[in-house]
């Protein structure tokens, strides 16, 4: 996970979010030409297909999708999650360990472990797979498009149908070399085991303990916060998309920014109606990076961002741009939010004064804060 350090500020998101929005005109165009041919082999998954435009009258509705939980529990599984601020839920690994056990629960994915955690170690860049689950409507789509990519061997001219030739070139960009091929059929073929003999009942038991906390969240979502901030997701051209919620995650959440209606953002489900406001929080870090990125880049000088400054201060600064974007949309949750946030990285979380303990925890220089306070005051008001 040391290298990570190297990848992204304390793991992989920032880095990789930045090569998918450098790449997001093209792989939408590469996806939503593979979503035509791909929805057929669905069936009844058609309806969810990913990186559509959402015209269903809902901005940013609250969807489930196990297939991404699916994905996402492998590599929480394979990888050692050492980032400062987590990856994944925290303490997800030993917790689900303990349950296969408890459960006498063995599959492909146990037996290939060391062979697959090893190749990750490795080749750290793999890692950056994590968000290929955002871009299918189903287990069954993703499998379709792996097997494409696996019998093509990863080469787009071996297949003769354009639709087909884009799925094995969107997956060939994420494992380009043959090793990464051998590692990709390892994991499609071990995911598949461990959701035939556990995820898949073990995630039909947490939708339905989670459903009061859904519905919670979601009914705040719509009714309160989405509301509340969507001035902003629109200034910052994330007007529309889905707000998938995930049981692995936590403090840090993946996202595909696709557009003004098409971005897909996974992040931590709630686990109980008096936890539902952890759903915001795991949104608004992510969402906070338009405006992270404008307040970084604009405050560091090549030389700084060279010596790796600015993917410190990226991290520190979702962080720190989730708490002032929560503080205006409700003001009595920043505390809350702080609070939460200290708690998930494993800092001191104090009695009180929680947003002055996060400060402290993620220091930034004075002038990215304040020039993400007057981006946040700019897309709350116009002024």
């Amino acid at each position: 996970m040391e290298v990570l350090r190297h990848l992204r500020p304390e793991g992989l998101i920032v880095r990789l979010r930045r090569r998918t929005m450098h790449a997001s005109c093209a792989r939408v165009a590469c996806v939503l030409a593979f979503t035509v041919l791909a929805a057929g082999c669905a069936g009844t998954q058609r309806s969810a297909a990913p990186l559509r435009p959402n015209t269903n009258g809902v901005r940013w509705p609250v969807k489930t999708r196990e297939h991404v939980d699916l994905w996402l529990h492998g590599f929480a599984l394979l990888m050692n999650d050492t980032a400062t601020v987590p990856l994944f839920e925290r303490g997800y690994h030993d917790r689900l360990t303990i349950i296969k056990n408890e459960r006498k629960v063995y599959t492909m994915l146990d037996s290939l472990h060391v062979n697959l955690a090893a190749t990750l170690r490795t080749r750290p860049q793999l890692e950056g797979a994590q968000f290929l689950a955002l871009y299918f409507a189903s287990w069954e789509e993703m499998k379709q498009a792996f097997e494409y990519f696996l019998k093509a061997e990863g080469e787009p001219r071996n297949a003769t149908n354009q639709e087909v030739q884009a799925i094995i070139a969107f997956l060939a960009s994420n494992f380009p070399r043959a090793e990464d091929r051998a590692f990709a059929r390892k994991f499609v073929d071990a995911l598949a085991d461990e959701r035939t003999k556990f995820h898949h009942q073990w995630w039909v038991e947490q939708q339905a303990a989670r459903r009061p906390g859904l519905a919670a969240a979601d009914s705040l979502w719509q009714s309160k916060w989405r509301p509340a901030m969507q001035t902003l997701l629109s200034h910052t051209q994330q007007g529309n998309g889905d707000l998938i919620v995930s049981t692995v995650l936590g403090a840090e959440g993946r996202s595909v920014p696709a557009g003004k209606n098409a971005s897909q953002y996974a992040v931590a489900w709630p686990a109980s109606a008096d936890s539902a406001e952890v759903m915001l929080f795991a949104f608004v870090h992510e969402a906070s990076g338009a405006i992270v990125n404008v307040a970084v880049n604009d405050n560091l000088t090549p030389a700084q961002q060279r010596e790796g400054l600015g993917t410190r201060y990226s991290t520190q600064g979702l962080v720190r741009g989730g708490a002032i974007i929560v503080a205006r949309i409700d003001p009595a949750l920043a505390e809350r939010y702080a609070r939460w946030y200290l708690a998930q990285t494993g800092k001191p979380v104090p009695e009180s004064g929680a947003l002055a303990a996060l400060e402290a925890a993620f220091p930034m220089p004075a002038e990215m804060i304040e020039s993400m306070k007057r981006q946040v005051n700019l897309a709350f008001t116009g002024i």
